[in-house]
């Protein structure tokens, strides 16, 4: 569950309970790094590399050490250097690489937590939100182990329970741990009659 005093003095206020502690800003809620952060990344570097090679003509042009300019000669290269048909591959991968470092920069981060029902500033993880419907699930008599996959739009929760277990109260003890989050609506409870355990490794599973 995430909810500290930073996040208080970023976020905003409601009418609700849960925010009434907040400052008069919009609340946000916690998201992952940009889709552009790794190509800036790179781009700095780039960046980097080419101020290298700048200080290294600076130092040619004071007559420090012995070599040819190499920003300048590529910047005569590219003025004397008449049109080919190779270039014409160049002029349309150059259009599509910035069309998609636009579509990078544009890009929605995305959520990595999800919304507690009725407050505006707390929020959960999905493995955590799986973590409590398998243990829910389990918690009932005959039950002898849950998984729980917790997606964007639904929570499904496989079980393996005997044939005594009282299934309607397993659905309804899952659906009420789904509704202390305002996403996913949706608990899909599944009793299959023999089940390959998934690999517990992910972002929300359980």
């Amino acid at each position: 569950m995430t909810a500290t005093t930073d996040d208080r003095d970023r976020t905003g206020t409601g009418t609700g309970t849960g925010t009434d502690d907040t400052a008069s800003r919009n609340v946000f809620a916690p998201s992952g790094l940009p889709g552009a952060a790794v190509l800036g990344a790179v781009i700095g570097l780039l960046m980097l590399v080419l101020c290298g090679v700048a200080i290294r003509d600076l130092v040619v042009a004071a007559g420090w050490t012995d070599g040819d300019p190499w920003l300048a000669g590529a910047a005569h290269w590219s003025t004397e250097t008449s049109w080919t048909g190779w270039m014409w591959a160049a002029a349309i991968a150059c259009v599509v690489v910035g069309l998609g470092m636009l579509a990078v920069a544009v890009k929605p981060r995305r959520p990595t937590h999800l919304r507690l029902a009725g407050h505006d500033v707390l929020w959960t993880r999905r493995v955590d939100v799986a973590r409590r419907c398998s243990a829910a699930a389990e918690s009932v008599s005959g039950v002898e182990h849950a998984t729980t996959v917790v997606t964007r739009r639904k929570a499904t929760c496989t079980v393996t329970a005997r044939d005594s277990t009282d299934r309607d109260h397993v659905r309804e003890v899952v659906e009420s741990v789904i509704g202390d989050v305002e996403s996913p609506k949706r608990a899909v409870v599944r009793f299959p009659n023999r089940v390959r355990f998934p690999n517990r490794r992910g972002g929300g599973r359980r």
